[in-house]
């Protein structure tokens, strides 16, 4: 499976709030940070899975406006819906691969 497979079917899994299909995109080590000063956001998939089940909540969709690879990393600038309430936040996330599972992701917020 070649990296921009594995973050696709991340966000096809995302868009269904299929949490189990979703946390098997991701290694069991897998950190999140905000971008630009790499403050953690979640460390180990256990903590994906609580912070995502409230998101998946929302009944959250993304959009994926425009794709980028360099190397193992996908750079995905997406629009973030809240189902409920119609809300939609821009953002660029970098997804880092290794082993065909998401190992790192960086959010940068507009």
């Amino acid at each position: 499976m070649s990296i921009e497979q594995v973050v696709q079917k991340q966000i096809e899994f995302y868009n269904k709030q299929d949490m189990e299909g979703f946390a098997s995109t991701y290694a069991d080590d897998i950190t999140v940070y905000s971008f630009p000063d790499n403050t953690i956001q979640l460390d180990g998939k256990q903590a994906l899975i609580e912070r995502y089940t409230e998101t998946f909540k929302k009944k959250m969709y993304a959009e994926i406006k425009t794709r980028s690879i360099v190397g193992n990393k996908v750079i995905d600038w997406e629009i973030a819906k809240n189902g409920l309430t119609g809300e939609s936040t821009s953002l660029m996330a970098i997804y880092e691969i290794e082993n065909n599972l998401i190992s790192k992701v960086w959010f940068i917020r507009e």
